[in-house]
C-alpha cells in the first residue's frame, strides 16, 4: 500500500509565477509554494511513485522548460521531494531566500543552449595521419599481422591516435569558443562523450541575442562542413549555471 504523498520540488522561480498548466510526475497537480518574492513549483507524488525513468525525467525537464517561458527558473535536482509546504518554506525557500532570490534576478531574460560538435570519423583520421606521419606507416606495417601476436603495439598506436585527436579537439575547441564565447554571458565546457565529440560546450545567453548566436552556430557549420558536425539545442532553464546550495 502507497504512503502518504510527498512534495516533488521542481524548480524555484519569482512568486508572481503562475503554475505551469500541465501534470506533473505521477499526474499529479502542479502548485507554487512561496516565501516573500520567491516561490518553488511543486506537486504530490505518492510513495512509490518517483522513478528514475526516461518518463520521470522527461517530465521533469517539460516542466521546468515550460517554466522558463514565464520568466526565470532555478532547477532543482532531479529526485527533491519534500514532506509538506511548511518544510519546503522552513528547509528551503526561507533559510536559502537570499542567494535563490539572487539567482533568479541575474538569470532573468537569458537562457541556456548546448552546442555539440561531432568529427566526420574520416576526416578526423586524415587530420591524425597529417599531424603524426608515424601513425599512418604503424598502422600500415600491423595491417596483415594477426590482432593476437601485435597486441601491445596496437594498443601503443591507439594510445598515439587518441594523444593525437585530443589536441585536434583542443585547438577545435578553442575555435569554437573564440567564435561563440563573445556572444555569452557564460560558457561550461563538458568533456567529451567518446572520441569523436570534438565539444560540448553550454552557453548562457542573454535573449536579444539569441538570433546573433544562432548565425554564428550557422557560420561554424559551414566553415567545418565534411569535418565537424554540429547539433544546436535550446533554449533550457539555466542548469548549468546555477549553483544550488550544498544542502540542498
Amino acid at each position: 500500500m502507497k504512503g502518504e504523498a510527498g512534495n516533488y520540488v521542481y524548480g524555484i522561480v519569482p512568486s508572481a509565477t503562475d503554475a505551469p498548466s500541465r501534470q506533473g510526475i505521477a499526474g499529479g497537480r502542479l502548485r507554487m509554494v512561496a516565501f516573500e518574492d520567491i516561490a518553488a513549483i511543486v506537486s504530490a507524488v505518492p510513495d512509490g511513485e518517483l522513478h528514475a525513468g526516461r518518463e520521470d525525467l522527461v517530465a521533469h525537464a517539460e516542466i521546468l522548460e515550460h517554466a522558463l517561458r514565464a520568466g526565470p527558473v532555478l532547477p532543482m535536482r532531479f529526485g527533491m521531494v519534500m514532506p509538506d509546504a511548511e518544510a519546503m518554506r522552513a528547509e528551503l525557500l526561507e533559510p536559502f531566500h537570499d542567494d535563490l532570490a539572487m539567482q533568479l534576478a541575474d538569470l532573468d531574460g537569458k537562457v541556456e543552449l548546448h552546442v555539440r560538435a561531432t568529427y566526420e570519423e574520416e576526416a578526423v583520421m586524415r587530420e591524425v595521419v597529417e599531424a603524426r606521419p608515424e601513425i599512418g606507416a604503424r598502422s600500415e606495417a600491423l595491417r596483415d599481422h594477426p590482432p593476437d601476436a601485435t597486441y601491445y603495439e596496437r594498443i601503443e598506436l591507439g594510445q598515439m591516435v587518441a594523444e593525437t585527436v585530443d589536441r585536434i579537439r583542443e585547438q577545435d575547441t578553442v575555435a569554437i569558443m573564440e567564435k561563440l564565447e563573445p556572444l555569452a554571458v557564460a560558457a561550461d565546457v563538458g568533456s567529451p562523450e567518446h572520441e569523436r565529440v570534438a565539444a560540448h560546450i553550454s552557453f548562457l545567453i542573454e535573449e536579444p541575442r539569441l538570433s546573433d548566436f544562432d548565425h554564428a552556430v550557422d557560420e561554424l557549420g559551414r566553415r567545418n562542413a565534411g569535418r565537424l558536425n554540429f547539433k544546436y539545442t535550446g533554449p533550457f532553464p539555466a542548469y548549468s549555471f546555477v549553483e544550488l546550495p550544498a544542502q540542498v
